[in-house]
Parts: C-alpha cells; sequence; structure tokens
C-alpha cells in the first residue's frame, strides 16, 4: 500500500472549511472503491493535510482523481502531494 499525504501549504487560501469540502467530496470518490482505504473521521479532523492509502498499481489512477477534484476546487496551486510506502 502507498500513503498518499495531500498537503496545503497555503494557509491563507487553504481554510479548514475548504481543506474539509475537498476532503469529503475526495472520501465521496473513493468510498466505494476496494483500491483506496480513506478515513471520513480523518478528514473531519483535517487541519492542514488529508492522507490515504492506496494499492500501487491504482497510484496513477487516483493522483489523476486527486488533482480533478483540487481543479473543481480551485485548490491546485495550494497543495504539495507526497507518495510513500506504508
Amino acid at each position: 500500500m502507498k500513503v498518499v499525504r495531500i498537503r496545503f501549504i497555503d494557509h491563507e487560501k487553504s481554510t479548514i472549511h475548504r481543506i474539509r469540502n475537498f476532503g469529503e467530496d475526495l472520501w465521496r470518490c473513493f468510498r466505494d472503491d476496494k483500491h483506496v482505504e480513506i478515513d471520513l473521521e480523518e478528514i473531519d479532523r483535517a487541519k492542514e493535510e488529508i492522507t490515504y492509502l492506496v494499492h500501487g498499481r491504482f497510484l496513477r489512477r487516483s493522483l489523476s482523481e486527486v488533482r480533478q477534484l483540487l481543479k473543481v476546487h480551485f485548490m491546485e496551486s495550494e497543495v504539495v502531494i507526497d507518495t510513500g510506502s506504508t
């Protein structure tokens, strides 16, 4: 499993409400996907970062979804996305 960390680096634009709204949309996108583990309770506590786990071979597809949602929320310039192993 790979860990994907979406870190919000623009603290003036990336308010807690915007981060959590993005996170809830991300959760809706992945909640039925058996290749992704994402925790809504963690998203509801998020202040600067949202993380999820994904099977390695689905990493690119999940990142594509993340980037699309960032565009929808006008947040693509406010984040750094890190990937690593668990």
